[in-house]
């Protein structure tokens, strides 16, 4: 599975500013066309990635489930 970090700078600055216009009772709040185009794009790298790892996990899942469903028999002729 994939380790990289998105950065979400965005998203996060967002969150930030959703948090305090709650805190201040402010009914809605703006963002520019410039801000709503990295939004955007933030979004689409996150859902993109989403998608991969959910691909892994699918995929380590089912090979999980292969391997649990395999019985290794080995037979010892043992002494007598």
């Amino acid at each position: 599975m994939s380790t990289n970090k998105l950065r979400l700078a965005t998203v996060e600055k967002l969150i930030q500013r959703i948090a305090v216009a709650e805190k201040s009772q402010q009914r809605d709040i703006r963002i520019g066309i410039d801000e709503a185009r990295d939004l955007t794009t933030e979004l689409a790298m996150l859902t993109a990635n989403l998608s991969t790892t959910i691909a892994d996990i699918h995929s380590l899942l089912k090979q999980i489930n292969q391997n649990a469903n395999e019985v290794d028999v080995k037979f010892d002729g043992g002494s007598f």
